[in-house]
């Protein structure tokens, strides 16, 4: 049984070995903990330290700031699950939408938080600016962040796209 919880102060150390699985730079992840995040959040199951995450909440929309589920628990649904609760969270909370970003390389990820129902919102350029060495996955350079976003009311959802045929003949 999975449970996801508001981690305590004392908890964070045990937490940072999952939490380096999404920022890899853990300067960086160090300053996020103490800059950018105001809540941290940890997902057990029977006991064993499953995922974690970090929420920046004082925001008009709220964003997940690192996400990271430990690797043998990886491909399970563990990370969709972890996801759906913060979502139920943040609709707790009354906020009218949800953000998360990941690095313009990261295409698991990319697909990953599209499968959770995030749409691509955003580019913010040259965000990884303060890695040592250059990042590199799929051969492509981590330079910027791709932000998506989820509406969490209905009457916020866009308008479908016209079909592919109809904007043909235009």
């Amino acid at each position: 049984m999975s449970t996801i919880r508001e981690a305590r102060h004392d908890e964070i150390p045990e937490l940072l070995p999952v939490l380096v699985l999404a920022e890899a730079n853990e300067r960086a992840l160090r300053w996020s903990l103490e800059n950018l995040s105001d809540t941290v959040y940890r997902m057990d199951d029977d006991g064993a330290l499953v995922g974690a995450a970090t929420v920046r909440w004082g925001d008009d929309e709220p964003e997940i700031v690192e996400l990271a589920v430990a690797t043998p628990h990886q491909g399970k649904g563990s990370g969709k699950r972890f996801v759906g609760w913060l979502v139920e969270e943040a609709r707790r909370r009354g906020k009218q939408a949800l953000l998360v970003g990941t690095a313009n390389a990261s295409i698991e990820n990319i697909a990953f938080y599209q499968r959770c129902g995030f749409r691509m919102h955003h580019v913010r350029p040259d965000y990884y600016w303060y890695h040592d060495e250059p990042e590199i996955e799929h051969g492509i350079v981590v330079r910027d962040m791709i932000v998506f976003r989820m509406a969490l009311h209905d009457d916020e959802q866009p308008t479908p796209p016209r079909s592919r045929a109809r904007r043909e003949r235009r």
